[in-house]
This record gives structure tokens, C-alpha cells and sequence, in this order.
């Protein structure tokens, strides 16, 4: 199984790219074939404009060169920070550029990240508004990561906290996993017709 992580921060070396290699050495270790990290705050995307809807224009070939190997992807981990009590603004910006080409019917899981005790409402924020003509299909589990800089420093955890969302981390990660090999016969059915229905209602 492949898997791309999208990490939402608009900051280099950031905390929600921390807990994404986190991550992506912890799918390997579950067999994951390959994990790939899209990184909003090392490598941003331009602000989405109307001119993505044409053919060859050039905000399109920047998206196709920043999504290559996406399509290829059987599930995704999405990494928000909380900013303001919402999804950050270049991950959203990432779903106006999106399309069911690159998530439809593939599940998605949820990470939030918080340097304190916050982190809900990008989940929330996620589900309600970014699915719809992405037909990202977002796994009924989500992982909150509270005080980030605490946490998921080392191999070895360093206290109840820590322990603690390794290992809850580890539980979301392989119902990914399942989810991912269950909805591949979901997508080679003939249920699916992207092409008469590309837009959600």
C-alpha cells in the first residue's frame, strides 16, 4: 500500500512535519510499500485562482508537478496545526486544487496538532467542507497531538503522554491501513463513475 501525508503548516521545519516522519517510519514498520510527505510549509503552493480550471495553464502544471505520485497514493494522512481555531490556510488551499482524480474513495485520516491543549476544530473543519468534490472519505478515527513539542522526540517515549499518543497513533495508523485495502474494491467497481458524476451535491 502506498500513502501520501500532507502536512498543513505554513512553517519550515515545522511540528506537524515532526509528527509526519513520525509517521511515515511508523507505515513502514506496518509494511507500507511507500510514504510519501507533501510538506505546504517547505514546498507552499500559489494561492488557488480560477485560472486552474484551464487546460494548460500554468497554475495547473504547478499542481500537477506538486501532486505527482498522489494519484498513486490507497490512503492519506492530513496534518492541520490549529490556527485560530481552524484548518490552516494552505491546506484548505490544497482542496481547491484537488479533485476526485487524486482522493475519490480513498480514506483519509486526520491529524491535528496543538502546542497546548487545543486541536479539535480542524477536524471538524475537514470533515464538514473538504470532502465534497474531493470524495475523500475520512475515517471515522482522528488523532489530536497536544503538546507537540513534548511528544514523538525520540524512539522511546519519554511519559504517560507520550506513550500515550504513540500508541493511539499506532491503533489509527493500521485502520488506515484496513480501510485503504477495503475501499480498493470499492474504486475497481463499476459503482463508480466519476466521469458522469465528477462533483459532489
Amino acid at each position: 500500500m502506498n500513502f501520501s501525508l500532507i502536512v498543513g503548516s505554513h512553517r519550515v521545519s515545522s511540528q506537524s512535519g515532526k509528527v509526519a516522519n513520525y509517521l511515515k517510519t511508523k507505515l513502514q514498520a506496518l509494511g507500507a510499500k511507500e510514504s510519501k510527505i507533501f510538506d505546504l510549509g517547505e514546498n507552499p503552493l500559489p494561492l488557488w485562482d480560477p485560472s486552474m480550471w484551464e487546460r494548460d495553464s500554468e497554475l495547473k502544471q504547478t499542481w500537477n508537478q506538486f501532486s505527482e505520485g498522489m494519484k498513486d497514493s490507497d490512503g492519506f494522512i492530513f496534518l492541520s496545526p490549529e490556527y485560530a481555531g481552524m484548518a490552516s490556510p494552505a491546506l484548505k488551499n490544497l482542496f481547491l486544487y484537488a479533485s476526485s482524480a487524486d482522493f475519490a474513495h480513498k480514506p483519509g485520516l486526520i491529524i491535528t496538532v496543538s502546542s497546548g491543549m487545543g486541536g479539535s476544530y480542524p477536524n471538524a473543519e475537514l470533515r464538514m467542507s473538504s470532502y465534497k468534490n474531493t470524495r475523500i472519505v475520512y475515517i471515522p478515527d482522528h488523532v489530536i497531538v497536544r503538546h507537540v513539542e513534548s511528544v514523538l522526540n525520540g524512539e522511546l517515549p519519554v511519559g504517560k503522554e507520550d506513550e500515550y499518543i504513540r500508541e493511539r497513533l499506532d491503533y489509527s495508523l493500521s485502520l488506515l491501513i484496513e480501510y485503504s485495502k477495503a475501499l480498493t474494491s470499492v474504486r475497481n467497481s463499476s459503482a463508480v463513475n466519476l466521469k458522469k458524476f465528477p462533483f459532489g451535491l
